[in-house]
């Protein structure tokens, strides 16, 4: 199961996985025969989900034990990993936990929370918390906030249950200074089968959404949508003509734009 998937400066994907081992995958999808290599195992861990860029070769991955829906309370972790690229491999060169690094980094509590992360001191606090990002409290799928992205002044989110695409304004330091817009309210209850997911955008400000598991929508900046079929989460390739898309069935599909 392919929880989320991030495009290296090689063109190679960092794949993350609900595999029950911690694995952390990559894959170079212009190799002849493209196959998942185990990059490194985050030990304790029975799945891994969030990649973030830091600086240079460093990436945030955020693990724990996961059970339905959730994650065991105190064993949510988040790791940075040193991945070495060239041109034909990726190596890593670091496991375990957080080092110093100069950042901070949001992160989705699907439970109606933004949490704020500093990778230098190691401190987590709550950003702040919005009944926009939680799930209705009658969900039959406990999923609120799911894939996040911060652009121009803006949080982008998911939200799973509640069937939404929005935003809201953030400052530097991740404060929200002013109310949710919604985007695209999808029709109907969700449910595992038509939940927003993960989601990318490209260079227009066009957003790519995975509905789990069975379509990819694409969101003008304007909030029109259209949709195409697929997936759990998509990443933007690097020549910003196509999308990955990973898939609870362990594939990544290559869709031209």
């Amino acid at each position: 199961f392919i929880e989320n998937l991030l495009v290296l400066p090689n063109g190679h994907l960092l794949l993350t996985t609900f595999d029950a081992s911690g694995d952390l995958f990559t894959l170079n999808p212009n190799a002849a025969e493209p196959k998942a290599e185990r990059l490194v195992t985050l030990p304790g861990n029975t799945g891994l989900s969030g990649i973030a860029p830091l600086a240079g070769d460093l990436y945030a991955i955020s693990g724990g034990v996961h059970t339905h829906f959730s994650g065991a309370e105190g064993s949510m972790k988040l790791y940075v990993v040193s991945v070495i690229t060239t041109a034909d491999s990726t190596t890593d060169t670091l496991i375990g936990d957080p080092i110093p690094v100069p950042d901070t980094r949001v992160s989705a509590d699907s439970a109606g929370r933004i949490l704020r992360v500093d990778t230098d001191t190691r401190n987590v606090d709550i950003a702040f918390a919005d009944d926009a990002l939680a799930p209705p409290s009658d969900a039959k799928l406990p999923i609120g906030v799911n894939g996040i992205e911060v652009r121009g002044g803006y949080l982008y989110f998911t939200n799973s249950t509640r069937g939404t695409f929005a935003r809201f304004p953030i400052d530097n330091d991740g404060n929200k200074t002013g109310p949710v817009e919604v985007l695209v309210q999808r029709e109907g209850v969700a449910g595992f089968g038509n939940a927003f997911d993960d989601f990318t955008s490209d260079t227009q400000g066009n957003a790519y959404a995975s509905v789990h598991s069975t379509t990819v929508v694409k969101i003008a900046p304007e909030g029109e949508h259209t949709t195409s079929d697929d997936p759990t989460s998509v990443a933007l390739a690097d020549n910003g003509n196509s999308i990955y898309v990973g898939t609870g069935g362990g594939q990544v599909i290559n869709v031209k734009l």
